[in-house]
């Protein structure tokens, strides 16, 4: 039944993303960036995901070793570790620009996108699609479910970005990205 895709898509993704990297950087970068563009740059990232998980999602993992992804993501975590470590322009840190990327909703997309190949999320969808038969309604509460988490990340990113200095946001930024790159690692 359509319900029952939707409702198990729904629960186990809410439940997989609880505290996950991804709400980390969600967090993280709504307290640096904002809300609206950071859940912005989230909840089409997923969108993109999830659309590849229902449709081609089995394919794609054939073709990309997960150990090449892991590589890869945990330098892109590395990298943006480093950066947001070095010390910064002023300008830039009045106007709460990406230091690499300038457009924070383009930052957020890319990051996520590039975190969540083949991460627990994209395979249960793969997984549920194929239980369920009923692409449109996994999709939909996969998404759904992302979107609701992403929310209270960007929320709570924003209230703690509204009261800790802009300054000490890079550097717990910094040291968060570089932790996740190196655990991601193992």
């Amino acid at each position: 039944m359509w319900w029952e895709a939707l409702l198990a898509a729904f629960g186990l993704v809410l439940l997989a993303e609880l505290g996950d990297k991804t709400q980390i950087v969600v967090l993280t970068l709504s307290a640096k960036y904002g809300f609206r563009k950071v859940f912005l740059g989230a909840a089409s990232a997923f969108l993109l995901l999830n659309a590849v998980a229902v449709s081609i999602g089995v394919i794609f993992y054939e073709f990309v070793p997960q150990k090449a992804l892991k590589y890869i993501v945990s330098g892109i975590f590395i990298v943006a570790g480093l950066v947001s470590l070095l010390p910064g322009k002023e300008e830039e840190e009045k106007t709460g620009r990406f230091q690499g990327l300038r457009n924070p909703v383009l930052a957020t997309f890319l990051l996520i996108c590039l975190m969540e190949l083949g991460d627990k999320t994209q395979l249960s969808i793969v997984a549920l699609t194929a239980k369920y038969d009923q692409p449109i309604f996994v999709f939909l509460g996969g998404t759904l479910a992302l979107w609701v988490i992403s929310l209270v990340g960007a929320l709570v990113g924003k209230w703690i970005g509204g009261r800790v200095p802009r300054i000490w946001i890079r550097r717990i930024s910094g040291v968060i990205f570089l932790a996740i790159g190196v655990i991601n690692l193992f």
